[in-house]
């Protein structure tokens, strides 16, 4: 009986050898960062022209922001609401995440 449990194990060690590893699933590349000029209060939408592409990442990227009233400065928006092929807002967007405001 334990010499068979070792044979059941050594096949399954052997099986797991020629197998195809498990892909992981698709991890999105992150979102499309923006630095807003203007008065643009949190949460508030973005037109095209007062947005300028900075870097599409995970991670927010580290900008120096202006003192003054609360506004937004630098803004992420995901692959649906920017035109990749320019690196531009798709028209007037609201943003998915707000990394960092104007004092």
């Amino acid at each position: 009986m334990n010499l068979l449990g070792l044979a059941a194990i050594a096949v399954a060690i052997s099986a797991s050898a020629f197998t195809a590893p498990v892909k992981a699933a698709h991890k999105a590349s992150g979102l499309y960062w923006f630095s807003i000029s203007g008065n643009r209060a949190p949460s508030q939408n973005v037109p095209e022209a007062d947005a300028t592409f900075i870097q599409q990442s995970d991670v927010a990227p580290a900008e120096s922001c202006p003192t003054g009233s609360v506004h937004q400065c630098v803004s992420g928006f995901d692959a649906s609401q920017v035109n990749t092929g320019t690196d531009q807002l798709n028209g007037t967007q609201s943003p998915a995440s707000e990394s960092q405001l104007k004092n």
